[in-house]
């Protein structure tokens, strides 16, 4: 593997907010992975132990912008400390800054944003609305909304449904979503970011002002490649992923498990930190240093 150099940043959103990033950089990068992370954490589950995701990447010479997105990790204010945010802000203050950067730091090499779960479908949305954007290709990696349009089954629809309910109900309570009280991970999430969220399931993935993210994806000109674990049967299975990516044209989705040759069927956040996942991690390197030729 190249030795890496790593360098932690700030990057300003145009809203003024300020986004806490590390750089991971090889000495010759051929490529660039904007790395973003799932709700409810922060960027830390992509590389677990220095031996994750952001290192295998950086391993074979690719570049990674790894960033705590608004609100999570480092990028505070958190929603417990006050922190307000929404979707919206994501897709268009978030998003956008970290492809300029990608961009400032490394011109000339492509750039792919390889989203798990959160930072997957916020950087499709992004996309979907902004054709121009400065990024050459994207990674979903288990990255699905949870919608009726992508979800057949009327009882995992039923069960969605209850849990984002749920989800608003205590965020009403409290002024934010208590992920980390509740033990369902390591960052809280804002009040408007749940009401935007909930609102999908029952009206379909649209913005504040009312633009469809799902109609616009057959408007999506980049390469896109869909991975998703057998384990997940809920967050993102993989019949969701492949109904939700039919929908982008020419993109691919696999599934990645036992039957594809690895040791371990994967979760939602297994995917992205079981070492057991590195075959898969390997595709997606793969498909970032294809965007070089």
């Amino acid at each position: 593997m190249e030795e890496v150099a790593r360098e932690r940043i700030e990057r300003v959103c145009s809203d003024g907010w300020r986004l806490s990033v590390e750089l991971v950089v090889p000495a010759s990068p051929r490529a660039v992975a904007i790395a973003g992370h799932a709700m409810m954490v922060d960027r830390r589950t992509l590389d677990a132990r220095g031996d994750g995701l952001v290192s295998h990447l950086s391993g074979r010479g690719i570049a990674v912008v790894w960033p705590d997105l608004r609100g999570h990790g480092r990028s505070g204010p958190t929603a417990a400390e006050g922190g307000r945010w929404g979707y919206d802000d994501l897709v268009e203050q978030d998003t956008p800054a970290l492809f300029g950067l990608a961009r400032e730091r490394f011109p000339g090499l492509p750039v792919t944003a390889v989203g798990h779960s959160l930072f997957g479908h916020v950087s499709l949305a992004h996309l979907a609305r902004h054709q121009e954007a400065e990024v050459d290709a994207l990674v979903l990696l288990a990255a699905n909304v949870w919608s009726e349009r992508w979800e057949p089954d009327r009882l995992v629809l039923l069960q969605k449904r209850l849990i984002l309910e749920t989800m608003g109900a205590l965020t009403r309570s409290w002024g934010h979503f208590p992920a980390r009280r509740l033990g369902l991970g390591s960052c809280d999430e804002a009040a408007g970011y749940v009401a935007q969220t909930v609102g999908f399931l029952r009206h379909g993935w649209r913005a504040r002002d009312g633009f469809s993210y799902a109609d616009a994806l057959a408007g999506v000109r980049r390469p896109v490649l869909s991975v998703t674990g057998a384990g997940d049967r809920l967050i993102c299975s993989p019949g969701c992923a492949r109904r939700l990516a039919s929908e982008i044209p020419g993109a691919r989705a696999i599934t990645v498990g036992r039957l594809s040759g690895l040791a371990v069927d994967p979760d939602h956040m297994g995917l992205v930190l079981d070492p057991r996942c590195r075959p898969a991690w390997d595709e997606v390197a793969r498909f970032i240093l294809a965007q070089a030729r």
